[in-house]
């Protein structure tokens, strides 16, 4: 949606967004989330290099040199050789691990553990990236209404002020009760500047989570605000518990973890196993002389074989199979598999740290919503009745039964019940949303 903001020379463009729009965009550009694609990118590479390791390399190689001088061999009774001749080979090789010590196989089963996990981590990053932007979201609105609040209770003030103002230019009220309204009137005045001044710094706060510097371009949409209390889906504290343990993907990855690391320790152990190869090649050398002189006379070749006959009828084949065993390696591998063990010891406590944290985190989620819920219910009340405890109050100040202390004071108390109310509203969704996240749903 686009508005068009009059009042300047040249009109300028607003984008309103609303919440999902704000979402989406935290999850296109936060760095945690370009991180988090990255390293699932990195993560599949890693799996591919892994698999690689099964099957067969292939290399080619070629190469050339020209000689040319003077060579004395003394073999036959002595020769001085001179010559100008060019030399070139190439061979074409392939290798293949038959057996590795299961390096390559565990290898390859932990790169998998590690692009599942690598998943999960994004995928918890943007739960947290949703949460985050849904709570500055939420605060922004909730801004929105104590503005609206505090501008509505101004006016009241300013009313207020303009009849006492003519009530006692005729006598029929007390100079201090004009005073003392100019003087609430002007605290009103400082509230509401106050109250906007944090609807711009929160505003702000959260275009800056979308990475958007320009706040002036954009405006938040308003919601309808879900306070309704929800027991079937966020009453039962053991439910939401068991489907954390099921649904949380932190948790998964941690326990994929330390399978991760078991894994390891396997590749690592492979050190104390022998390795074999099996390898074939196919080789090729040849040579073609510009200039042959033996001891002064010319020696040439009337013929010689063409470079390309010689490329394919002077091949050789060779096939081997290798085997190699590392007996003592300087306790490397002693040195590595102790190190894996370490590792998976620590995944072990991770996973245990991760699952008290779920524990904990869906307990106090829990709580904070049963206490949105409770004050949900107080704050009605309390609204009720400070409206009714108002217009009492106030119908008795025009009359001249009530005093102007009561009469503030009255509207004080309702201009608080009323901000509580809202600020229950919308607390009351954020900790839905909060269980949600602690439990591992998706965030709406």
């Amino acid at each position: 949606m686009v508005l068009i903001a009059g009042g300047t020379a040249e009109a300028q463009q607003v984008t309103t967004l609303n919440l999902q729009d704000c979402v989406n965009i935290a999850l296109d550009k936060s760095t945690a989330a370009l991180k988090g694609n990255n390293n699932v990118a990195l993560a599949g590479a890693q799996v591919l290099a892994a698999y690689g390791q099964f099957l067969p390399n292939l290399v080619a190689g070629a190469g050339y040199n020209f000689d040319k001088g003077n060579n004395f061999f003394s073999s036959s009774g002595g020769a001085l050789i001179d010559e100008a001749k060019s030399q070139f080979n190439y061979q074409l090789t392939s290798s293949v691990n038959i057996f590795s010590g299961y390096y390559n196989y565990s290898s390859w089963k932990a790169s998998k553990l590690n692009q599942q996990m690598s998943e999960y981590t994004l995928e918890r990053a943007k739960q947290q990236i949703t949460l985050d932007v849904t709570q500055s979201y939420l605060q922004v609105i909730l801004d929105r209404k104590i503005v609206a609040l505090d501008s509505a209770n101004l006016d009241i003030s300013l009313k207020r002020e303009d009849q006492l103002k003519v009530l006692t230019d005729i006598g029929r009220k007390a100079k201090t009760d004009l005073y003392q309204q100019q003087a609430q009137t002007s605290n009103d005045k400082l509230v509401f500047i106050s109250a906007k001044n944090r609807l711009q710094n929160d505003k702000i706060l959260l275009l800056q989570k979308l990475r958007i510097d320009s706040a002036d371009s954009y405006e938040i949409a308003d919601i309808s605000v879900d306070d309704g209390a929800s027991a079937k889906q966020y009453g039962n504290r053991d439910a939401l518990l068991q489907t954390a343990m099921d649904e949380r993907v932190d948790l998964k990855s941690a326990e994929l973890n330390t399978k991760y690391a078991l894994w390891n320790i396997k590749k690592y152990k492979s050190g104390y196993l022998p390795s074999v190869a099996f390898s074939v090649g196919a080789y090729n050398n040849g040579a073609f002389f510009h200039d042959l002189a033996i001891n002064g006379k010319d020696a040439l070749p009337v013929s010689q074989e063409a470079i390309p006959t010689q490329l394919y009828k002077y091949t050789y084949g060779l096939a081997a199979i290798t085997a190699s065993w590392n007996i003592f390696d300087r306790f490397y591998t002693k040195s590595a598999v102790t190190t894996a063990k370490i590792n998976s010891t620590n995944a072990n406590i991770d996973l245990k740290d991760a699952q008290i944290g779920v524990t904990v985190g869906v307990k106090q989620a829990y709580n904070d919503y049963v206490n949105a819920v409770q004050k949900m219910e107080t704050v009605d009340v309390g609204v009720n009745a400070a409206e009714k405890a108002y217009e009492a109050i106030n119908g008795r100040y025009k009359e001249g039964a009530s005093d102007f202390i009561t009469e503030a004071n009255a509207q004080l108390v309702l201009l608080q019940a009323q901000q509580n109310r809202v600020q229950a509203s919308v607390n009351l969704m954020l900790q839905k949303k909060v269980i949600d996240y602690y439990v591992g749903a998706v965030v709406k």
